[in-house]
């Protein structure tokens, strides 16, 4: 399971990435970022649905 930290530092690379190159990052881009920030490859499946939960609230938070 992603801790606070991780959570919040994806949700902040995600904004950053989206301000930077004015496109939303893939899933797969997610999970890179998530795996080198706990420093962990293969994340489990719910470490997954986490990831692409967190990528959606913020890209739909951005069309508003």
């Amino acid at each position: 399971m992603l801790n606070t930290k991780v959570t919040y530092a994806l949700a902040d690379w995600i904004r950053e990435w989206i301000q930077c190159r004015n496109e939303y990052p893939s899933i797969e881009e997610c999970i890179k970022f998530v795996e080198w920030k706990i420093g962990k490859s293969n994340l489990n499946e719910n470490d997954r649905i986490q990831v692409e939960a967190i990528l959606l609230y913020e890209t739909s938070n951005m069309d508003s």
